[in-house]
């Protein structure tokens, strides 16, 4: 079947944190978040900074662990809400929610851009007749991160958006990558995936079939050969199974 459609991550595929404050700065913005955060809502905490680090350490924490293990996303909520109820702290799973969201420094405030590339590539693949998508890990999806996009340039009314943390599932977990290509009513090889990482995008999308292209990055993966290997993001338009693709459209 001809490939009607391609798949991004997004960090370090589409968009960087080349100006993204020292990590001091971080975790002195997510201080004064939650110091506010804590006064609106009425609720004591000796350390606001300490509360913000230790839920956030726990959700990487939870994090990291689901990439090694099952794959099945964590409920951040619920696993931020424990790390506050050990300082003593009583967040419920809604308020522990807010108060990630509060603590939580994206977009541009985080020093993501995106690459100069990146949308030029983008609206070049969309005038060639390409459906676009994006298949992401995050922590954070909803709103906040269509947010991120808009900031960064890249809101190119995409067709579909499939977040980790909005399915259930990470990368390489095979539902995240149906998600989208459920949504597009697309077979696997009718799409590709694109992005930085071996384990994740390209592994993960071959595992189902899905032709692949590496950003080239660190490599996290052994024995994984992707399909096309590109530097800079425009390079995916020289890609001979785009360029073939969008010639018999």
């Amino acid at each position: 079947m001809p490939v009607r459609a391609v798949l991004f991550d997004v960090g370090d595929t589409l968009w960087h944190a080349a100006g993204a404050p020292p990590p001091a700065e971080f975790r002195r913005r997510a201080a004064e978040r939650a110091a506010a955060f804590l006064r609106v809502r009425g609720l004591p905490a000796a350390d606001p900074a300490a509360l913000a680090r230790a839920c956030w350490d726990a959700m990487e924490a939870a994090m990291r662990a689901a990439r090694s293990g099952d794959l099945v996303e964590p409920d951040y909520p619920r696993v931020a809400a424990d790390a506050a109820a050990a300082l003593g702290v009583p967040l419920d799973r809604a308020a522990a929610a807010d108060f990630l969201d509060a603590i939580y420094v994206s977009g541009a405030e985080g020093g993501k851009v995106a690459y100069p590339d990146a949308r030029p590539t983008l609206d070049a693949l969309r005038q060639r007749g390409f459906r676009l998508g994006i298949v992401t890990n995050r922590a954070f999806g909803g709103e906040r991160f269509r947010a991120d996009l808009r900031e960064a340039g890249l809101d190119i009314d995409w067709d579909v958006i499939a977040v980790s943390v909005e399915v259930g599932y990470l990368k390489p977990h095979p539902r995240l990558f149906h998600a989208a290509l459920d949504a597009l009513g697309l077979a696997p090889s009718e799409a590709v995936m694109v992005g930085n990482s071996l384990a994740e995008d390209i592994a993960g999308a071959q595992r189902l079939g899905m032709p692949a292209a590496w950003k080239r990055s660190a490599a996290d993966a052994d024995g994984v050969v992707p399909d096309f290997t590109f530097d800079r993001v425009s390079e995916l338009l020289d890609w001979s199974l785009l360029a073939e693709a969008a010639r018999v459209r």
